[in-house]
This record gives C-alpha cells, sequence and structure tokens, in this order.
C-alpha cells in the first residue's frame, strides 16, 4: 500500500478570469460532500477456479467520475463538446440511460460500485459521522475477489472520501491516494465531519500516476481503479491555459460562473482520460491479451440549483441518475440499454467478463448487465435502491428538512420515502414528468402502498442502522461529540 502521505502543502495557484470568479462565487455558495456542514455478506470462497484461463482474461479497468452528472455527456444529450473521449469510448460500447447510484455520497456510492451490495448490505452507510463510516470487513470486494483470481490489482484515487479511511483500500497491491495536505485529526472535525478541502489532486496528477503503473512489465491481468474527483469543487481548478481558453457569455451571475467552471472541470477530466484510454488501447494491441473491458460511471450526479439544492446528497434524478458506460472485447458497439440498472450491477458484471467461477464469487445483491446487452428481457425487471442517512445534512442547511431519504425505482415509478416525516413523502412518474416536478403522493396511495411494501422486504434499516462504532476517531473529537450528544 502507497502511504497517505504528503511532503509539501499544496498552495492556491494563480488562475484564470473564470477560475478567480469561480473562487468567489463557490465561498458560501455550495457545502461539498466532505468540504462543508454535513454529518451523520459472508465472505467469498477460497477456491480460485476461474472459467477462463489466464491468457483469456481481460485486463478490468473501472473509470470513477465524482460528483459528475450524466447530462453533461454529447453521449447523453449535452449540446457542448466537453466529453469527446467518453462519447467515443461510449460510441463503441454500451451506454445505460436508466442507471442509479445507490447514494449520493462518494463513499457510500462507491461501496456499493465495489461490493455489488446495497448500503444496507456493506455498511458503510454516511461520510461524515462516527460510525458507519467504513466499509464492513466482511463485505468484500471486487478487488479481492480478482486478487484471488490471479488478477493485479492498483488503485489511483484522487480525494479523501476514496481513501483507506474509508476501507477502500480492501484488495489492492497498490492503493495510490497520496494528496493528504493535512492530518485526519484536521479533516475530521466536529461530529465527525470530513472537510475534504484540498486534500485532493487534480485529474492529470492522477492519470500520470495510473500511466506510470500501466507502463510495468506484467504478465497478468490486471484489475485498474482510477477515479477522478474535478467536478466535485473548484478548490483545484484546471490548468490556467484550459480556462483562458473558454470564452465566458457576458453578465455571468454567481451561478453562472459555478456552471461554466463545472463544464471545464469535466472538460478537463476527460481530456485526461483520453490519456489514460489512449495507453490501454495501445497496449491492446500489442500484448496479445485479450484485451480489456473498460467500465465508466459516476458516483452521483450534481444538484446545481435545481430541487433548489446545488450540492448533492439527495435522491433526485440530477443528482442519482447517472452515466454508465461500458466498452469491451465482447460488447456490441453502439448498445444502448433503456432498462433500469444500477451500480451494484457493475461487479457482477465485470466478474463475468473476467470468467469468475461461481463458486468463487461473493453473495451480492447485483445482477450482471450481460443479458440486457445482449437484448434479452427479463421477466422480472430491476428495482434501483438508494438511501441517504445522515440526518444532519438536512439539519444543518437552512430551509431544508431534517430526514432520512429512502428511494426505490420500478419501471418509470420513482419513489423517495421521508422517514422522519412522511407526510413529505415522494411518488414521481418519470414517464411524463422527467424533471420531478409533480408529487403524486397524495394522489397514487395504491402504488406508494406497493413500493413501500417492496422498500420494507429489502430490509433496508428502518428501525436499525447497523451502527459499527469507530475506533479511530480522534480523543478529542470523540469528547466533543459525547458532549453535544451524538454519542453516548
Amino acid at each position: 500500500m502507497i502511504s497517505q502521505t504528503s511532503s509539501a502543502i499544496r498552495t492556491t495557484r494563480p488562475g484564470s478570469g473564470l477560475l478567480c470568479l469561480a473562487a468567489i462565487a463557490f465561498s458560501g455558495a455550495i457545502a461539498a460532500c466532505g468540504g462543508g456542514e454535513d454529518s451523520t455478506a459472508p465472505s467469498a470462497s477460497t477456491s480460485t477456479s476461474a472459467a477462463f484461463s489466464s491468457a483469456d482474461r481481460p485486463n478490468i479497468i473501472i473509470i470513477t467520475l465524482d460528483t459528475t452528472r450524466a447530462d453533461r455527456f454529447g453521449c447523453y444529450g449535452y449540446s457542448k463538446a466537453i466529453t469527446p473521449n467518453l462519447d467515443r469510448l461510449a460510441e463503441g460500447g454500451a451506454l445505460f440511460s436508466r442507471a442509479y447510484a445507490q447514494a449520493a455520497v462518494t463513499p457510500v456510492s462507491h461501496a456499493s460500485m465495489m461490493t455489488g451490495l446495497n448500503p444496507y448490505g456493506h455498511g458503510l452507510r454516511v461520510l461524515h459521522g462516527t460510525e458507519l463510516t467504513r466499509l464492513a470487513e466482511k463485505a468484500v470486494t471486487l478487488a479481492e475477489v480478482l486478487a484471488e483470481q490471479g488478477y493485479d490489482t492498483a488503485a489511483f484515487l484522487s480525494a479523501f472520501p476514496v481513501s483507506e479511511y474509508f476501507g477502500f483500500d480492501q484488495g489492492f497491491s497498490v492503493f495510490d491516494a497520496e494528496f493528504l495536505v493535512q492530518t485526519r485529526e484536521t479533516i475530521i472535525s466536529d461530529g465527525g465531519v470530513v472537510n475534504t478541502g484540498m486534500n485532493q489532486r487534480r485529474a492529470d496528477k492522477t492519470t500520470r500516476r495510473a500511466l506510470d503503473w500501466l507502463a510495468r512489465d506484467r504478465d497478468t491481468p490486471y484489475l485498474l481503479w482510477v477515479h477522478y474527483f474535478d467536478p466535485h469543487d473548484p478548490f483545484v481548478g484546471p490548468p490556467t491555459e484550459l480556462l483562458d481558453s473558454i470564452p465566458l457569455p457576458e453578465g455571468l451571475d454567481r451561478e453562472g460562473v459555478l456552471l461554466e467552471l463545472y463544464d471545464a472541470e469535466i472538460l478537463f477530466m476527460d481530456q485526461q482520460i483520453g490519456l489514460l484510454l489512449g495507453e490501454i488501447e495501445k497496449q491492446s494491441e500489442s500484448d496479445g491479451q485479450a484485451g480489456s473491458v473498460i467500465a465508466v460511471l459516476s458516483d452521483h450526479g450534481e444538484g446545481l440549483g435545481d430541487h433548489d439544492w446545488w450540492s448533492h446528497g439527495k435522491l433526485y434524478e440530477e443528482q442519482i441518475n447517472i452515466p454508465f458506460i461500458l466498452n469491451g472485447p465482447t460488447i456490441t458497439p453502439g448498445t444502448q440499454v433503456d432498462d433500469v440498472v444500477r451500480s451494484i450491477d457493475l461487479m457482477p458484471t465485470l466478474l463475468e467478463l473476467a470468467g469468475v467461477a461461481q463458486e468463487a464469487r461473493p453473495p451480492i445483491e447485483g445482477l450482471s448487465l450481460l443479458p440486457l446487452i445482449r437484448g434479452e428481457s427479463e421477466t422480472t425487471p430491476r428495482l434501483a435502491y438508494a438511501d441517504s442517512i445522515s440526518k444532519l445534512i438536512y439539519a444543518q442547511r437552512k430551509n431544508h428538512q431534517t430526514d432520512r431519504l429512502f428511494m426505490l425505482v420500478e419501471g418509470s415509478l420513482k419513489f423517495i420515502l421521508h422517514l422522519q416525516h412522511p407526510e413529505q413523502s415522494e411518488l414521481y412518474d418519470l414517464a411524463t414528468d422527467p424533471k420531478e416536478l409533480i408529487n403524486l403522493y397524495n394522489e397514487r396511495p395504491r402504488d406508494v402502498r406497493r413500493l413501500e411494501a417492496s422498500l420494507d422486504a429489502l430490509d433496508f434499516g428502518r428501525t436499525r442502522m447497523r451502527p459499527e462504532p469507530r475506533d479511530d476517531i480522534p480523543g478529542d473529537i470523540t469528547k466533543r461529540l459525547e458532549a453535544l450528544g451524538y454519542l453516548k
């Protein structure tokens, strides 16, 4: 494991007009995940038999995009050309138009991707707090399974919310998270609140580290996870040259500047992904192996003012309906899947593509996406679950209620249960109301009862949260939490 240390404190870089304007606009405009006032399975089989020989097994590359909305991709309909590399990847593979994350919070969502489990199954429920903030040791990750199958495993991360603090190093022989500029005690403040701030790195630095690792000689297939954080916040902006090349419309207000910067960050991230994809393609053509499977998806989107919410953490479409692209030798180019799919479907899909025998796979809730990619219909459509139980995320923000939210999507219907204020629960028909503007909760009680019963059948934790208290919270913070009544 690569140590999470940094020998230098990153200082603010002089920026272009867009970056400087964004820095001003950002002040007080958003409370970023890990940057503001938020809070609160059985083991895999030991069998290492595989359905494929080593030479037949593809490399697996997972690229996760933090805080990236689907509607900012050209392949999802955006008019601005800021994702040309990702659009080309989608053209050569499969695109999922109705993919749902299992949370709109970075660590919780990533934990579902990497385990194939909904949050109530893997145990990492919140970003902020002193419990439910670490992937349970009993939760078996994709990296652990593939490592047992002889895969070389490496992860290159870009921000604290996917660090080893949350348990994401499980199964990785290389876990590169060298972006900390503060001590953990400084990052985690009162109430267990995570303040990511400058404890992140820009896409070019993460890409460079991943490219260096790819250049090594190896005789085994590999799992590579690369995480990008750029669109999350303006703390580490794109290069000045890129920002200076973007013309700014006249008369932009504060939110307008932030929207322009958000697009610029996605553009820069896409450029870096292009470098990574180019190297992977070059190696695949020359190594004589089975090629590479590449999965790209975001952990969640961003409010950007929709539903009167700028950041993330809620369960509306702009925050929870994510971009999801799968490309590989056996994936038919130009495929689009319009069925409901989930982040938890990533792991079983990749295990199947890697030829991992069924007895070597842990119990998971996700289902392989390959039948849908082949155009096969399912007798029982998939239900998409998501939750937001960081109670203090609402209590600490003006004009937003204290609550815990649980979502279920069935076909075109989307139900959001407000656990503590059920009268504020929501039901939308996305077929006729994709922007979720018309709440049908009171008009369609039969659908509400049915969806709530389906939600209860998932054992999502209506009356319990399965806490696993942390023992690595600094002592002074624990005392302050006890004084505030958060700990007993």
